[in-house]
């Protein structure tokens, strides 16, 4: 019982002794714990869509790079929940039911799908405010550094029902709907067959979970359009800062999912508004806090904003991750903006020198983005958001950044 929810259960692997603050040819302990280990997973962040028409199904697939390490023990986690466009507000929604299934495609070696089972079914039934899990995938792993796909094929009760989608274009995202049967299992794989059918929404699971073969990080994102990729462009290499530096850290993927959307703010993901997102974070290593820019409104306050983030913080501080470590916490700097006024700017400079400080003893990694954000003048679109270059920019920062975490007991602090 974990939060709340039944989830796949974890293995303990006791307390080690760490030296050489993760360098020096120290061994692990092989990984036993179910961890996200690929990355384009995210949380719900679109609009719903209505099926109309005579459509009552939805499916597609879409691609995976994974992370440093062959994983084992492939899980599909889905989420019947969205983060609300233009407010960040999690919402138990849509409110109808939907039934699932998914499937797994290796693409190195062999591309037959693998059906992926719920509990030995075929299906599953979520309603809202659920996660669900596949079983471990039959037969498949997945290869380091390859990218692979997972499958969907989702039925809502009636044309009017509406599902839930995502914004981010994912490695190969295809969607469609219609009234024809599951392609999961198309002989030899690859694209589906979407004639005489209405486009979208493409659905790529809120997390693959897996076991590594050695030991491997993986990061959760909060936050909002800068995060998320708003004027950067949204296609599998870009996708905003965070995604472009998660997509190579040393050359590797540093297995990433994103939970926000615009105008989000630390306060709508805090603990108990955002409370299923929060039942995900079990299954990284690390938290990376993009979010304030939009907590700065008129009348502001240093102190308010501080507790909001302590309010994350926290639960990060005190959430066992795969390795039996506390989740390390990385925040960025809140970079300027032509909107806000002296005393906003106040708010915003002393807010990143607490955090460059180390937010009260909360903090792992501050990442400073402020100077590769440029000048906010020169954006494309308006003052607040920065360009496909400035994003690049920052990616770079954040990803020199995260080398060193790519071990995931560098800076750990082990729970007792």
């Amino acid at each position: 019982m974990l939060n709340g929810l039944f989830a796949p259960p974890f293995s303990p692997i006791g307390r080690y002794r760490i030296s050489g603050r993760g360098q020096g040819g120290v061994v692990r302990p092989d990984p036993v714990n179910l961890q996200l280990v690929t990355g384009d997973t995210h949380f719900p962040n679109g609009a719903v869509v209505t099926l109309a028409g005579t459509n009552t199904n939805n499916q597609g697939r879409n691609g995976h790079v994974v992370g440093p390490s062959k994983v084992k023990n492939i899980i599909f986690v889905d989420a019947h929940a969205l983060v609300t466009p233009g407010s960040g507000i999690e919402s138990n929604s849509p409110v109808a039911q939907c039934t699932w299934q998914r499937a797994a495609e290796k693409l190195t070696g062999i591309n037959t799908p693998v059906r992926a089972l719920y509990s030995g079914g075929n299906t599953k039934v979520s309603n809202p405010g659920d996660l669900i899990f596949t079983d471990p995938v039959a037969g498949m792993e997945w290869d380091a550094d390859t990218t692979n796909y997972s499958g969907f094929y989702r039925t809502v009760p009636t044309v009017t029902d509406a599902l839930s989608s995502v914004t981010n274009n994912s490695v190969g995202s295809a969607g469609f709907r219609t009234s024809g049967g599951s392609q999961l299992l198309r002989a030899g794989g690859g694209v589906l067959n979407n004639s005489g059918t209405s486009a979208g929404p493409a659905c790529p699971p809120a997390m693959v979970l897996g076991i590594p073969y050695v030991p491997m990080a993986a990061v959760i994102g909060v936050l909002d359009s800068i995060g998320t990729y708003k004027d950067d462009t949204n296609t599998s290499s870009t996708q905003g800062f965070f995604a472009r530096a998660m997509r190579s850290v040393s050359g590797h993927c540093f297995p990433w999912h994103k939970q926000g959307i615009d105008a989000n703010k630390i306060q709508n993901q805090m603990v108990a508004v955002a409370p299923v997102q929060k039942l995900l974070w079990q299954y990284v290593t690390d938290i990376f806090i993009q979010l304030g820019t939009n907590d700065i409104a008129a009348g502001a306050d240093l102190a308010t904003m501080k507790a909001r983030f302590l309010d994350l913080a926290d639960y990060a501080y005190n959430t066992v991750g795969p390795y039996g470590c506390y989740l390390r916490i990385h925040a960025s700097s809140i970079i300027p903006r032509g909107t806000l006024t002296g005393a906003q700017n106040t708010v915003r400079n002393d807010y990143n020198a607490w955090l460059a400080a180390g937010a009260d003893g909360r903090l792992t990694k501050y990442h400073d983005i402020i100077t590769a954000a440029g000048d906010y003048t020169t954006y494309p679109n308006d003052q607040i958001h920065p360009g496909p270059t400035p994003h690049a920019n920052m990616a770079a920062v954040v990803s020199a950044n995260m080398v060193p975490y790519v071990d995931p007991y560098f800076e750990a602090r082990l729970a007792a």
